[in-house]
């Protein structure tokens, strides 16, 4: 059972700060760090540390940010051959975190940016044995609606994680089994689509109508407001014993949801799984060293999922 990750990897450059500056001031005392990241990539971790299989579709250059990467999926046991290599920097992602644990993050995509309808249509092979395909939109969006509308063609299980949001053509909405953006997301695609909705429950039920499988919007704190089209509800969040670093909270999230799902769980069982797996997250420093393994997550603090 193989899931497919389609989206961006780069290399994430973290300050930790006290505070955030104010515009116009320059704050000291920080601790910088430097690191793999990206949603795909990180996603793609994610599974392949609970268990799945896991291949990737991303875009890289020919520098130091791309031989990083390709060292770490080999090192993860990640399949690479959906990596294409194009000519411009590999993405670069800035990310400040404040004393609270939250995160800012600006991205410049670079390669990602360059990713091409046809790289995607001469990867179709690794799409088409897959159980389930996730996409986000960290590189050329009209890529990732191409590889959504061919795995539902083929009968594919479809995750999209709608970030950084954009606007999702009609057709490809009607493609997607399970949306899962966080809120602020979700409120920029309705927006898009001419509808000024800011409750969950509002946004959930648009967006059904407009042909979504599931919506499953992320709240931080505050929990998952799930709507699979027989009555939407929150589900309370599954709380961190402490909180150091939310930046990968949401790909963690995504990974673990995507993995339950094809194991054979139910969506109110996997969502409440992917909110426990990234609870655990947020409780370590950086992204990749904090997705935890499954036999970890069972050491700790008893979660599973069978």
């Amino acid at each position: 059972m193989e899931i497919t990750v389609l989206g961006g990897y780069g290399v994430g450059k973290t300050m930790y700060l006290e505070r955030y500056p104010e515009s116009g001031e320059t704050v000291t005392g920080g601790e910088y760090r430097e690191g793999p990241g990206g949603k795909a990539s990180n996603q793609a971790i994610q599974i392949r540390r609970l268990g799945v299989a896991a291949n990737l579709i991303t875009a890289v250059g020919t520098d130091s940010g791309a031989a990083l990467g390709h060292d770490l999926w080999l090192a993860e046991g990640v399949n690479t051959d959906g990596v294409v290599v194009v000519d411009a920097p590999t993405m670069v992602g800035f990310i400040s975190v404040d004393s609270n644990g939250d995160n800012r993050i600006a991205i410049a995509p670079g390669a990602l940016a360059h990713m091409t309808v046809a790289n995607v249509e001469s990867l179709y092979p690794v799409i088409d044995r897959s159980a389930a395909l996730v996409v986000s939109f960290e590189l050329n969006p009209l890529v990732g609606f191409e590889a959504i509308r061919h795995a539902r063609q083929q009968g594919i299980t479809t995750v999209c994680n709608p970030a950084p949001a954009t606007e999702i053509p009609a057709d490809v909405l009607s493609c997607i089994d399970y949306l899962v953006p966080n809120l602020f997301e979700a409120t920029q695609i309705v927006q898009a689509l001419g509808a000024n909705l800011r409750e969950p429950a509002d946004i959930a039920r648009y967006l059904l109508g407009r042909g979504v499988g599931a919506v499953i919007i992320t709240l931080g704190a505050n929990g998952v407001y799930l709507d699979s089209g027989l009555g939407g509800a929150f589900l309370p969040a599954v709380p961190a014993k402490k909180v150091v670093d939310t930046t990968g909270a949401g790909d963690s999230f995504v990974g673990a949801l995507a993995s339950a799902l094809v194991q054979g769980a139910q969506l109110p069982e996997a969502v409440t799984h992917a909110m426990r797996v990234a609870a655990v997250t947020v409780e370590g420093a950086e992204v990749v060293p904090s997705l935890p393994y499954a036999e970890s997550l069972m050491e700790k603090s008893g979660i599973g999922y069978d």
